[in-house]
């Protein structure tokens, strides 16, 4: 019997499922959560947008967004504003607070990465970081190519 490695892939998704819990812990120990970092994350990315706009940057269905953005608008960390441009539309902004928020939740953020990637070389880390966009790149082509609906088996 040949002893083979595991698959790649093996490997990959565990670690991205114990990361992902490292990273959820994280922010929960420093008064967040994965949701509210993905808002605060890219109004501070991406500065005052729409809720559509951001919800395509994000990758989040509206109903989704929206009940985000409730619950941080509630706490005191975005704001809506009224476009001058278009009364309908409601532009998103991070207040004091979302600010300071971000802050906080980068900074530990930050500490854990530095935790679990003692002992990689900053050149190991430049080649993970185009390995995993090479793959999620691979992964999105791939899906363009798939059916819209694959028959039943």
């Amino acid at each position: 019997m040949v002893n083979h490695p595991p698959p790649l892939a093996k490997q990959i998704v565990f670690t991205a499922k114990a990361m992902r819990e490292a990273f959820e812990e994280t922010l929960v120990s420093a008064g967040g959560s994965l949701g509210i970092w993905v808002v605060l994350s890219a109004l501070r990315d991406v500065g005052c947008v729409s809720q559509t706009a951001l919800a395509t940057h994000v990758h989040l269905e509206g109903a989704t967004i929206t009940h985000h953005i409730d619950r941080l608008e509630a706490a005191g960390l975005v704001r809506r504003l009224v476009d001058p441009g278009d009364r309908r539309v409601r532009r998103l902004e991070l207040t004091e607070a979302g600010e300071a928020l971000h802050e906080r939740l980068l900074e530990a953020v930050i500490t854990l990465e530095r935790q679990v990637m003692v002992g990689v070389s900053r050149a190991e880390r430049d080649v993970i970081g185009q390995a995993l966009d090479r793959i999620q790149a691979n992964l999105a082509s791939a899906a363009e190519r798939l059916p819209e609906h694959a028959p039943a088996g």
